[in-house]
């Protein structure tokens, strides 16, 4: 007998359950041992092979292989699909999930299906996991109750209109985690995210003239890439971490609703506002995109973080080819932050190219910061850019000559390049 078949069934069913149903299905043919093991599996992942199956060989697959399993508590339902099913099956396979105390459902298609499916009724009771991908659920009925929804995934889903959003997120009165991937066309112009018990949130955006609106008094991470929605964000008392990447117009109400946070990685449109007597008193960490060379803003930032201790610079985008020397926009201040001088201790750029602004803002930077301990440059990554914009070997030593020349105002400071 082969050593895995010695193992526990409780170490069995956990590698079983990482597998495609109809894979673990297979196992049974491998010996006694397992002839039924594979009914006692708590996660199912029916995921269709298009190229081996007609989509009614499948969907009997999915319903022989659900009402022959006996696990005590089923944990997790997993569907992909890329043909449309019928309300009446999915109503099946969910209602014999729930009855079994189903708690994560992940239903997804590959592609987006412009019909809409239902949610059933019967899926509310027990879920606390939710993940949902190029559906519509403009047919859905409320009210529903998640009352033990923790998780939503809403990926490329169409509603019936702004109200229904309300009402969905109404429906989840423990939701912690919001993951919200809008299409061009969900039918919503303005997403009221209106939820007490959220903590966590991660939105894209990409559908120029809507709105997201919140109120979220316990989030403590956000995360939004959006490049057409206005953001009208209530005040966060508890945000700890957030990633900002927006092109609206209103940045200086977003940066102001952020202000208890403690990281953040920022990526904004050209000439943003700075919300007006705005102190981050709690950031220590910021990464700071160069896509659009906004120092203006870097420069406030540095002046209103009072605990900053560690600044990346980083050029997320990789949009700034157009000129050999972008960072026309960048004149060293009158005054030097307190920040530099006295706060900030880690320092690092990635994508540096030392070319002259570069290089300049690198000297401000290297000059005052007093209690720097480590400084750490890396060039671009080669095979990401076109030739003309590739860093030779030639280049790099050129660009450790330079920056090791550069004065350094802390003698603590460790230059590292690479």
């Amino acid at each position: 007998m082969d050593r895995i078949s010695l193992l526990p069934n409780d170490f069995l069913l956990q590698i079983l359950s990482l597998l495609p149903t109809k894979d673990v299905l297979a196992t049974s043919a491998l010996s006694k041992r397992w002839r039924n093991l594979w009914k006692l599996v708590p996660k199912l992942q029916y995921i269709a092979d298009h190229e081996n199956a007609e989509p009614w060989e499948f969907f009997l697959f999915v319903d022989r292989s659900l009402l022959l399993n006996t696990a005590p508590v089923l944990e997790s339902l997993h569907f992909k699909f890329g043909w449309k099913c019928r309300d009446v099956d999915i109503g099946f396979w969910v209602g014999i999930a729930v009855r079994r105390g189903l708690r994560e459902l992940n239903f997804e298609y590959h592609r987006f299906i412009n019909e809409p499916i239902r949610l059933p009724q019967s899926s509310c009771g027990t879920l606390v996991v939710l993940k949902l991908k190029n559906i519509s659920l403009v047919d859905v009925r409320f009210p529903v109750c998640f009352k033990l929804l923790k998780t939503l995934h809403l990926e490329y889903v169409i509603f019936l209109d702004d109200e229904s959003t309300q009402k969905l997120l109404s429906s989840c009165p423990v939701l912690e985690v919001l993951v919200l991937n809008r299409g061009d066309i969900d039918n919503v112009t303005s997403f009221s995210v209106m939820v007490p018990s959220l903590q966590r949130f991660i939105y894209y955006g990409t559908r120029p003239g809507s709105e997201l609106v919140m109120n979220t008094p316990s989030l403590k991470y956000f995360r939004t890439i959006d490049h057409g929605s206005e953001c009208m964000i209530e005040y966060l008392p508890e945000i700890v971490e957030a990633h900002v990447q927006v092109l609206c117009t209103n940045t200086d109400d977003i940066l102001r609703s952020l202000v208890p946070l403690k990281r953040l990685l920022l990526c904004l449109p050209s000439e943003p506002e700075f919300p007006t007597g705005s102190i981050f008193h709690q950031l220590e960490h910021l990464e700071f995109c160069t896509c659009e060379t906004l120092w203006d803003i870097l420069m406030s930032m540095l002046q209103q973080s009072p605990k900053l201790r560690s600044l990346k610079l980083n050029e997320i985008h990789h949009n700034c080819f157009v000129s050999r020397d972008p960072m026309v926009h960048w004149e060293e201040p009158s005054s030097v932050p307190e920040t530099l001088k006295f706060v900030l201790e880690t320092f690092e750029w990635r994508n540096y190219r030392g070319w002259n602004k570069e290089r300049e803002l690198a000297r401000f930077i290297l000059k005052h910061s007093r209690r720097l301990k480590i400084a750490t440059f890396s060039p671009p990554n080669t095979t990401q850019l076109r030739k003309e914009f590739r860093t030779t070997f030639g280049m790099k030593y050129r660009m450790l000559t330079e920056l090791a020349r550069l004065p350094r105002g802390s003698t603590e400071c460790e230059l590292v390049f690479g």
